[in-house]
């Protein structure tokens, strides 16, 4: 049993107002910040390097970062730092300028591809302590990245998304500050959502003996039961955008510790092959892989169902509820309606049970299931 949370958070409406501190207890005179565009052209970029500054820093700018970022995205990044002088990293955004911070911090330290760091080639071993501080500023409440010890980024020749992970990449400080998640857009604000429930459902009925992360999973679902709908229908309620990153915070740190399944070993094709954003992929795929599982943790998932304020009488009913929950919230329930067509789908398959997080399901399953799993989800 191991739980692996932050080493440090802060959490409150205007927490930002901490970076410059943080940051200087951290070591940090010249940060490189990793954003994405939407974040420059917020103003939020921007806010950040004026906090830095007001504690007597200086900072770069990195905001190339994409949705289901690639590997170009973190060779980029690493090649700015290394340019600019800079002893540390500020990830500011999703999950995605999380995974591209992380997996710079490493090229920082010990140089190459990203790729070469793949956990499944033996990566994890090439990754020694000492990498450049690293803090996150997360503007979603979803990815729970901020938490965990690992990256994950395309390989755009492999068209697959590699795993790196290794203990040393823990973050060492959060600032959980809910007046950056305000401007989320509903459909954004929802599919984060939905991403760090399956991420506690998963967690919660992965394998193994850790009722402290079982506890975080539960925690998690209730939250986001009680906060999800309403961060979605009224941006700027603070209570609810606060209930929801603690929900995705808490939901990170159990994953990190229990692992996850076949809901993202799907989604993470459904990203790779298709751009479809992480969180909608998983909201997809979750009831399909409830079904599935239903016959070894049923019971989990009436029990996450009535945490979320269902009333369920069997698995089968919990996967509806979790399905109606996407479309109440604005979101396609199929494949089809996003956008999709079934060409690719042997291929995902196929990829889909090489991926590292199936070995967290419940109940074995072979490319076969994979695929029907795919097919239903049309």
């Amino acid at each position: 049993m191991n739980l692996t949370p932050p080493r440090d958070i802060q959490f409150r409406a205007g927490a930002l107002k901490y970076l410059g501190k943080k940051a200087t207890s951290l070591g940090m005179k010249k940060p490189l910040i990793v954003s994405d565009p939407a974040m420059s052209r917020l103003g939020f970029s921007q806010k950040v390097s004026e906090v830095l500054d007001g504690a007597g820093l200086t900072s770069a700018l990195f905001d190339g970062c994409q949705e289901n970022p690639a590997e170009p995205q973190v060779a980029g990044a690493a090649a700015v730092y290394a340019d600019e002088g800079c002893d540390g990293f500020v990830t500011l955004g999703g999950g995605s300028a999380m995974d591209v911070a992380k997996g710079a911090r490493i090229l920082a330290q010990h140089g190459g591809s990203i790729l070469d760091y793949d956990v499944s080639t033996g990566g994890m071993k090439k990754i020694a302590p000492g990498l450049p501080p690293l803090m996150a500023l997360p503007t979603t409440a979803g990815s729970g990245s901020e938490a965990t010890l690992g990256t994950v980024i395309i390989d755009p020749d492999r068209n697959i998304k590699v795993l790196i992970f290794s203990p040393h990449l823990a973050v060492d400080s959060v600032v959980l500050d809910p007046e950056l998640t305000k401007s989320l857009p509903p459909a954004v604000t929802a599919a984060t959502g939905l991403d760090a429930l399956v991420h506690a459902l998963e967690a919660y009925t992965a394998p193994g003996y850790n009722p402290l992360a079982d506890g975080l999973c539960k925690t998690s679902i209730e939250l986001i039961g009680k906060s999800l709908a309403r961060a979605v229908a009224q941006g700027d309620d603070l209570a609810a955008r606060g209930d929801m990153m603690i929900a995705a915070l808490s939901a990170g740190i159990a994953f990190a510790s229990k692992g996850l399944g076949a809901v993202h070993a799907l989604s993470h094709q459904l990203s790779s092959y298709h751009r479809l954003p992480h969180g909608l992929a998983n909201a997809i795929m979750l009831p399909h892989v409830m079904r599935f599982n239903s016959e070894a943790v049923g019971d989990k998932y009436v029990e996450a169902a009535e945490m979320l304020g269902y009333e369920v009488d069997s698995a089968e009913e919990a996967a509806q509820a979790l399905a109606g929950l996407t479309a109440q919230l604005g979101l396609p329930t199929t494949l089809s309606a996003a956008g999709l067509s079934p060409d690719d789908l042997e291929q995902m398959a196929a990829d889909a049970y090489r991926d590292a997080a199936l070995g967290g399901n419940p109940v074995k399953c072979g490319q076969e299931q994979l695929l029907e799993m795919y097919q239903q989800a049309m």
